[in-house]
C-alpha cells in the first residue's frame, strides 16, 4: 500500500470518528458547511484571507457550468495564488475540460477531498448528514492539521502533471466561456453577444471544444463535458 493511501485511510477513519455535528469536537476542528451551496458561500469569504496557496485533492471533480467555484478559482489565480489540484487519471474520462480549467492539474491517488490553504488551514470531507447532505469541515490546528499536510505531501510525491510543463492548456479562457455557454444550451449568436465576439469566432471555438471532448456533435460534446458521454462509461 502506498504512503498516500495509508495516510488517507487513517485520516478518513479519524474524520468518520470525530466529525459529527452536535458532538464534542477535538481542538482545531469545526463544521465549515453542509451541502455544496453553503460550502461555496463560505469559501468565498475564506478565499479573501488566503495569501499564498490553495491545494486541492479531489477524487471526482465534475463540470457544472453554473458552479460559482470556477469564478472563485479565476479570481484566486488573478490574485497570484498557487492553485493546484490532484485527481485520479480516470477523472479525465468524464471531465475532459479539467486540464483547461486547472492548468496545473496533477494526476495521482485521491481517496477523499482535501483543500489545504497556505499550509495553515485544511478543509476536509466528513460523514454525510442523515438526509445524505455532504459535510465539509475546517481544521485550524492539532493533529488533524498535521495529518492533512502529511496527506498532501504524500499524495504530491506520487503524482505527475496532466499537461507537460510549458505546454498551453487545451482550451483558453474564452473557449472555456464558450463551452459553458454551449452546456447551458445557448446558441452561437447568444454566446457571441455575451462575450462580445463574432459568431465565426464562436464557431471556431465550438470546433475546438468538440475536438478536445472527443465529440462528433454539439449534443455529444455537452454530454461529454457533463460526464454523461460514452467515454465516462468505459
Amino acid at each position: 500500500m502506498s504512503d498516500a493511501r495509508q495516510v488517507a485511510l487513517a485520516l478518513l477513519a479519524r474524520m468518520n470518528e470525530v466529525a459529527h455535528p452536535g458532538r464534542p469536537l477535538p481542538d482545531g476542528l469545526a463544521l465549515f458547511g453542509i451541502g455544496h451551496a453553503e460550502v461555496t458561500r463560505s469559501l468565498v469569504a475564506l478565499e479573501q484571507r488566503t495569501r499564498h496557496s490553495a491545494w486541492n485533492i479531489h477524487p471526482q471533480p465534475s463540470f457544472d457550468p453554473e458552479d460559482g467555484a470556477y469564478e472563485l478559482d479565476r479570481r484566486s489565480r488573478e490574485r497570484g495564488l498557487d492553485l493546484r489540484m490532484i485527481t485520479p487519471p480516470r477523472t479525465l474520462r468524464f471531465n475532459p475540460l479539467l486540464t483547461s480549467l486547472s492548468p496545473n492539474l496533477l494526476l495521482g491517488p485521491a481517496m477523499f477531498r482535501l483543500l489545504l490553504l497556505d499550509r495553515t488551514i485544511a478543509l476536509l470531507d466528513g460523514p454525510p448528514m442523515p438526509d445524505g447532505e455532504t459535510t465539509f469541515w475546517i481544521v485550524t490546528g492539532g493533529s488533524l492539521l498535521e495529518d492533512s499536510i502529511a496527506l498532501w505531501d504524500a499524495t504530491l510525491r506520487e503524482s505527475r502533471r496532466a499537461v507537460p510543463e510549458g505546454s498551453p492548456p487545451p482550451l483558453d479562457r474564452r473557449q472555456l466561456e464558450v463551452a459553458r455557454g454551449v452546456c447551458l444550451g445557448r446558441t452561437d449568436a447568444a454566446i457571441a453577444r455575451q462575450l462580445g465576439i463574432s459568431q465565426r469566432t464562436v464557431a471556431r471555438d465550438v470546433a475546438a471544444i468538440l475536438e478536445v471532448t472527443g465529440a462528433r456533435s454539439r449534443g455529444e460534446a455537452i454530454l461529454n463535458m457533463l460526464g454523461r458521454g460514452r467515454q465516462s462509461r468505459t
